[in-house]
């Protein structure tokens, strides 16, 4: 049956996403899988899931963004109307969306917890879902039909395609609890949001994952994508959407917080894994070159603009990056872009003799 159940799922996923959308959330399938057990599983405690950054479409849709978390499992009921985040997460996951709820909130974010109900196996288009609003450190029900009875306009759904066979027999190598956590975030914004509510939003984003630093109360956005560089040798770079960096900036600025831009980098002949790689956004404000070039297809349907990073200029993720002394060396965005600008100056004066 788990394999039967597992088709299933990769099944509802193809129906979704287009294969190179099916790729990208593949690295971050397995970099959560690193985290839970392989070669960052020491600091799997530190590590909490993305949401989807959402806002309703109207003029000054900017004022109003907010932020969906969406539970991994699917319940039979109902939750209560009013709970402690650890009454639905379990202790240690409930204390961490406590930290990233509280990070969001900074930023002027609402943040919102959706809960989906129903019987399994299931279509997507089956399920009930649950709003909850944090509020005062509790999760709140509201009222899903009223809260989004403010968002204007008329959406509707997208549709994927058929993959290949290796990128199917990838997903179907997943954990069956992955695959599902996958099928529901998913099914929150497509199936009840576009499909079922259809409802239109402004400017749709995610983000991937947050690390956190219980010592000193870091927290730092992760964005996560699989790439190869392009280029020569000598001028090799890796390119990256500019609107993830002003998004992943839009939520650091307020809690003078840093982010990390991870890079599952792969070989472009055969895709085959070479290493993880990491840049702070600090890096990436100060080292980008400022003329963009034109990338792909956005989640909004919209064409991206690029900023090329160089390729030297990203390490490698090694486990110790996780620690909380490396976190607070440079989990604060303003010092640390000041540090950049100072060595920069050494540097600069030192190659033209103006020391």
């Amino acid at each position: 049956m788990g394999r039967v159940r597992k088709e299933a799922l990769v099944g509802y996923l193809e129906r979704y996403w287009t294969e190179n959308k099916a790729k990208g959330i593949m690295a971050q399938s397995l970099f959560r899988k690193e985290v839970r057990s392989g070669i960052y599983s020491e600091y799997r405690r530190k590590f909490f899931g993305g949401c989807w950054v959402l806002a309703p479409r109207r003029e000054d849709f900017f004022k109003f963004r907010f932020c969906f978390f969406v539970h991994p499992a699917v319940l039979e009921d109902a939750p209560d109307d009013s709970m402690e985040p650890e009454g639905v997460m379990g202790e240690a996951e409930g204390l961490k969306f406590r930290m990233v709820a509280g990070f969001l909130t900074r930023a002027g974010m609402g943040v919102i917890y959706a809960i989906p109900a129903g019987k399994i196996p299931l279509p997507p288009e089956n399920l009930r879902w649950f709003l909850y609003r944090y509020d005062r450190e509790m999760l709140r029900r509201i009222d899903a039909a009223d809260f989004f009875s403010r968002w204007e306009g008329t959406g509707r759904p997208g549709y994927g395609e058929l993959w290949s066979t290796r990128l199917r027999q990838d997903y179907l190598a997943l954990e069956e609890g992955e695959l599902m956590s996958l099928l529901l975030n998913e099914a929150f914004y497509t199936s009840f949001l576009k499909g079922y509510l259809k409802k239109s939003v402004s400017d749709p984003y995610d983000v991937d994952g947050f690390l956190l630093s219980y010592s000193t109360g870091t927290v730092l956005p992760l964005e996560i994508k699989e790439k190869f560089p392009a280029g020569s040798d000598d001028g090799a770079f890796f390119g990256i959407d500019a609107g993830r960096v002003l998004m992943l900036l839009r939520l650091c600025l307020p809690n003078d917080a840093n982010a990390f831009y991870v890079i599952r980098e792969v070989s472009e002949a055969d895709r085959r894994f070479i290493d993880w790689k990491f840049m702070p956004i600090s890096e990436i404000i100060v080292s980008a070159s400022w003329n963009l070039q034109r990338g792909g297809r956005g989640m909004g349907g919209q064409e991206t603009q690029t900023i090329r990073l160089p390729y030297h200029g990203f390490r490698r993720l090694e486990p110790s990056t996780l620690s909380d002394s490396s976190l607070e060396e440079v989990g604060n965005l303003p010092e640390e872009v000041k540090k950049l600008a100072e060595k920069f100056k050494r540097v600069l004066e030192k190659e033209f003799g103006w020391g």
